[in-house]
Formats: structure tokens, C-alpha cells, sequence
């Protein structure tokens, strides 16, 4: 192949790449709110399904999120007290109907 060949193919290959980038950043930017983006960034990627299990029950216990999960209740346990450390997870103490109390996590509405 001659230079001029391999130079109209170079310029072809970035002219791609440049609509490539402008396809990519037009998805993210519509598709995925930055408020995901953050989310999966601070969250260790073991733990999302804990934290969509909490999202979609609401006020959870580590039981009801073991239940959606399949996961032991004890990994589920670590997995919702690493949550509220990052900051991702609250939690509060409440009475059950048989006189004890368990902790239930939930989403803070921002």
C-alpha cells in the first residue's frame, strides 16, 4: 500500500473514533443519571444488589434482604453495615411484635 492509502485509512479510523466518543458521551450523559454513576462508583460491586434489594423493599431488615437475595444472612449483614459506613445505607432500631428489636436499613430521600 502506498502512504497516501495508509494515510486516508488513518484519517477514516480517527474520523470513527471521534463519533465513537460522541455516541458514548451522548448515551451516558442521557441514559445514566449522574446520580448512578456516582452510585456505582462508591458502592463495591459485591454490595449492589444489597443496596437495590434495600431500594426496593424500603425499610428492610437484614432478613427481608437475604430473602431477595439468596445470600446467607450473615454476609448479608456485613454487606448492609459496610453500606451505612460508606454512607449509602441508614438505618434505625425498631420493636418487633414479639418484644425484641431489629435494625431495618433504608435509602435517605435526599
Amino acid at each position: 500500500m502506498s502512504e497516501k492509502q495508509f494515510r486516508k485509512i488513518i484519517d477514516l479510523l480517527e474520523e470513527m473514533n471521534q463519533r465513537l466518543e460522541k455516541i458514548e458521551n451522548k448515551l451516558f450523559t442521557e441514559v445514566i443519571p449522574s446520580s448512578t454513576l456516582d452510585l456505582l462508583e462508591k458502592i463495591p460491586k459485591s454490595h449492589l444488589q444489597t443496596y437495590f434489594a434495600v431500594q426496593q423493599i424500603g425499610d428492610a431488615s437484614c432478613t427481608e434482604v437475604a430473602k431477595i437475595t439468596g445470600r446467607t444472612h450473615h454476609l448479608e449483614s456485613r454487606y448492609l453495615v459496610r453500606l451505612k459506613e460508606l454512607g449509602m445505607l441508614q438505618s434505625k432500631r425498631e420493636k418487633t411484635k414479639k418484644g425484641g428489636s431489629e435494625v431495618k436499613y433504608f435509602i435517605e430521600e435526599e
